[in-house]
């Protein structure tokens, strides 16, 4: 494939915009829409002759923006394009993009069903930011094996590239579980891992399928409720961690409601920084000037008190 010395002029209309190879489409920045309102446009979009006529090898924000303001389109020819060459070529054009993992993968199905793993591991990944060999490559060609469901999420944004590394490890009756946690919420790449790993571990500790860990734990009833993403994800990954973690899940619970009681209405911070696996506790407080430092030693020194201390020190207490 090579760029031809051929530059036209074409209604926006005329240029078709299909093909896989343009999988980083719809997405149009307002710096761009206004450059090419205040100035015109200042780089061809390339084409190829497919079986409809003219179509898109790159350059689809510029054409979306030019038939916006409807305004012909400047366009530059591309002889000899194949399906690999197109999304080479598309990556190129789009070279100065920043990638995140979802855009990364959307390439890397792309490009799967065209080329063997040996060179989307050599060739693509680093054209996307990617060592070979690294762990994100082997995540993303390890992507490649899960279903097409859970493909699209990470494709969409809404799952991290790491939560591969769990759904990899289930069987088809675990992630049909799962699903239903990650729909129309998108997660953080701590909470997912961790729910996942934990929700897996569990069954596995049980001998039971992950559906019966994800009852046992009142997630299905959690999804019912109508909560708001961030409060849903926050309760679901307590109930995961209670399921999996439940001596823990105790202490915690019993150390905050303490910690609470003890700094009530001070500008004390009290954490538990080795999770549980020591006593003890850490104290902290933000002072911004030396009037600010006095409330909080006045502060202090009433607390020292407080009989709750002795939970937040011994939060295991009686099992009781």
């Amino acid at each position: 494939m090579q760029l031809t010395s051929e530059i036209f002029m074409s209604s926006t209309k005329a240029i078709h915009t299909g093909g896989g190879h343009l999988f980083w489409s719809g997405s149009i920045s307002e710096s761009l829409k206004d450059s090419i309102a205040e100035f015109g446009q200042s780089a061809p979009v390339l084409v190829y002759n497919g079986t409809e006529g003219p179509t898109l090898a790159a350059g689809g924000a510029r054409l979306a923006i030019l038939a916006e303001l409807d305004r012909p389109v400047l366009a530059r020819m591309v002889e000899g394009a194949d399906d690999v060459s197109l999304g080479l070529l598309y990556l190129a054009d789009n070279a100065h993009r920043q990638l995140d993992d979802a855009m990364r993968f959307k390439a890397v199905q792309y490009f799967a069903p065209l080329l063997d793993r040996a060179d989307l591991e050599q060739d693509i990944l680093p054209r996307l930011g990617v060592r070979a060999k690294s762990k994100d490559a082997r995540l993303l060609l390890d992507w490649l094996s899960l279903p097409e469901a859970w493909r699209e999420l990470l494709g969409s944004g809404t799952l991290p590239l790491a939560s591969g590394m769990v759904l990899a490890r289930m069987n088809d009756a675990d992630r049909d579980a799962v699903m239903p946690l990650f729909a129309g919420m998108t997660w953080s790449r701590s909470n997912a891992v961790n729910v996942l790993t934990w929700l897996y571990e569990a069954a596995r500790m049980a001998g039971c399928p992950v559906a019966e860990v994800m009852d046992r734990a009142g997630m299905p009833a959690l999804l019912d409720q109508g909560l708001s993403p961030k409060d849903a994800i926050a309760r679901l990954c307590a109930a995961a961690r209670q399921v999996r973690h439940p001596e823990l899940s105790r202490l915690r619970e019993r150390f905050e409601a303490a910690a609470r009681t003890v700094t009530g209405g001070t500008a004390w911070k009290l954490a538990q920084p080795d999770n549980f696996e020591t006593d003890g506790a850490e104290l902290s407080v933000r002072v911004k000037d030396p009037d600010h430092l006095a409330r909080a030693v006045e502060e202090l020194q009433r607390m020292a008190d407080n009989p709750a201390w002795k939970t937040v020190f011994h939060p295991g207490g009686d099992n009781d």
